[in-house]
């Protein structure tokens, strides 16, 4: 079974991850990862609003998963920040199938420019169960969908971290974007 977690920045998907891992009896069958280019915790899975952490592996490839989980029989699997690895999904699919392994997996679904982010879709497509988790928008407290990046400074998808970033909903994201550029709406119009 895949179950994944998406949603915006702040909106609780890594509570999402330890809230199931601390309902699990045998943590001895139990292994974490996270991807190496999120090096905020260590290595460690960690939530504002747990004081439990999981010990976790970092790594750069879905690939990887395989020789820590095989030998060690391993049959339950958190991934935490699940846009930024790389790799084919289809190694989650075969370990779930052939190992009969639970995997647990948070990711943002989408990047603070609105877009898919990483190989996150590819998750989804081969998840069991989605779960699209708002959080609460930081400029008027509705439910939020989106994440925004703020500052003039980012340059790509990925900067780690979460200084710049906010989560929003979509009246706010839309006036955030209008601020920022008075023209777009004109310009989808084709109107500029």
């Amino acid at each position: 079974m895949i179950r994944t977690f998406v949603g915006p920045m702040y909106s609780g998907k890594s509570d999402a991850l330890i809230s199931t891992y601390l309902r699990i009896w045998n943590k001895n069958l139990v292994m974490a990862f996270k991807p190496e280019a999120d090096t905020r915790d260590g290595a460690m899975i960690k939530s504002k609003n747990y004081d439990t952490a999981i010990k976790a592996i970092a790594i750069k490839d879905i690939g990887e998963i395989k020789k820590h989980v095989i030998p060690n029989n391993i049959k339950t699997v958190f991934i935490d920040e699940a846009q930024l690895l790389e790799g084919d999904v289809k190694e989650l699919v075969d370990l779930s199938v052939l190992f009969d392994i639970d995997f647990y997996i948070a990711g943002l679904n989408m990047t603070s420019e609105q877009k898919p982010f990483g190989i996150i879709n590819d998750i989804l497509a081969v998840s069991d169960e989605v779960s699209v988790i708002n959080g609460f928008c930081q400029d008027c407290n509705k439910p939020s969908r989106y994440s925004y990046y703020y500052l003039d400074d980012k340059k790509g998808d990925v900067l780690v971290g979460d200084t710049g970033y906010v989560s929003l909903c979509p009246a706010c994201l839309k006036r955030r974007l209008l601020e920022k550029d008075a023209t777009l709406i004109k310009r989808y119009r084709g109107e500029a």
